[in-house]
């Protein structure tokens, strides 16, 4: 087995990205990535493992490289080893594949690796695969992502093509083999960090953090402009249309347009069992007070209609527990609050409409 370690200092284009200093700040990180001449470990032959981490302000990187075709079960005691002084491990696909094939590995070769499995799992491809329409892109793999974020790459050859590659130098070793071998997987570890700022798109949709907002109302939408906290900067622009929403945003600022309606709804009380229902009126009052309504005037409201009713201007309202829900019908799924509800709404209020809009964008169909 060869060893094989590199130091890079660090400066503004490769500091630890700034989700993982905000959502993982006392956490030991460790990126990692496997080279392998095959998908079954039974079957294949484990030749590289490359881990990076950040220590003081260098990047730091270690290889173990099976440089003779022998030296598995040396190449994942060693990795077993390095894995413990960490809290976290970072990979691309590591859940589909990479830990998956070490658990494997590690039982044929009577290795205990369940240290490194029982780390915290950062899998990126499994945190941003919910984002490919979103993203606007056809494939979601490592490489997909690096030319969406236009990252470049040294190395030109994809893992399938180094197996015949490594197979050869196992027979010649080759100092040119050896070093695309190498490149391949320290491209990988390199990228993974700049990768990572694709996670800020789920930190945009899931945990936005607002810094500033303001209105600006314009015919039938209300224009909401959000400027974002950094661990949710966009590094690429997304600009999406759905369910009447219109979202662009880029970097740290944000346009969402909601759409208004002015209309007559009904705002539907829980307890209809303690209210009567006026026909002549078309509205439900509490029993309290119907004592001074004459009982030909008067009947027991039900569910259907034990409501009032308000001409005003709405937004749709997507918070299950907003304490003033409207409704064309009661058995309508659309529920509506107040415009004035939003524009006086605090800056804790307005992270929670957006971040229910949002919410909308990915899950509906």
């Amino acid at each position: 087995m060869k060893v094989i370690n590199y130091q890079i200092s660090c400066d503004n284009t490769n500091r630890i990205p700034i989700y993982y200093q905000h959502f993982y700040p006392d956490s030991r990180l460790l990126f990692f990535d496997i080279e392998t001449t095959g998908f079954l470990a039974q079957h294949t032959t484990l030749y590289l493992i490359g881990v990076l981490w950040y220590e003081s302000d260098n990047i730091c990187i270690r290889q173990w490289f099976n440089d003779d075709g022998k030296s598995e079960a040396e190449l994942l005691s060693a990795f077993v080893t390095f894995c413990k002084q960490y809290t976290h491990l970072v990979h691309f696909n590591g859940n589909g594949f990479d830990l998956p094939y070490i658990k494997n590995k590690g039982e044929l070769l009577k290795i205990d690796t369940s240290s490194v499995l029982k780390l915290q799992q950062l899998d990126i491809y499994k945190i941003i695969r919910s984002y490919k329409e979103i993203l606007c892109m056809e494939h979601m793999k490592q490489v997909n992502l690096e030319e969406f974020l236009e990252i470049e790459r040294t190395d030109c050859f994809h893992g399938g093509e180094l197996i015949s590659v490594y197979q050869k130098f196992i027979v010649k070793q080759d100092a040119l083999s050896e070093h695309n071998l190498l490149l391949h997987n320290r491209d990988d570890l390199l990228g993974m960090p700049k990768l990572s700022e694709i996670l800020c798109y789920p930190a945009f949709f899931e945990q936005l953090s607002i810094k500033s907002f303001s209105f600006e109302k314009e015919n039938d939408t209300l224009n909401l402009t959000m400027h974002t906290n950094p661990e949710c900067h966009l590094p690429k622009r997304i600009s999406i249309f759905k369910n009447g929403f219109y979202l662009n945003a880029m970097g740290e600022k944000a346009l969402l347009q909601i759409p208004i309606t002015k209309d007559t709804l009904k705002y539907y009380y829980g307890d209809y069992k303690n209210y009567y229902y006026l026909p002549l009126e078309d509205y439900a009052i509490h029993k309290s007070v119907a004592s001074y309504v004459s009982s030909s005037n008067r009947v027991k409201a039900t569910r259907d209609t034990c409501y009032i009713k308000r001409r005003d201007i709405f937004i749709p309202c997507f918070e299950s527990e907003h304490p003033e829900q409207f409704a064309k019908d009661r058995k309508e799924k659309e529920r509506y609050q107040l415009l004035s509800s939003l524009q006086q709404a605090d800056i804790e209020g307005i992270e929670r409409y957006v971040r229910a809009v949002l919410a909308k964008f990915i899950n509906s169909k």
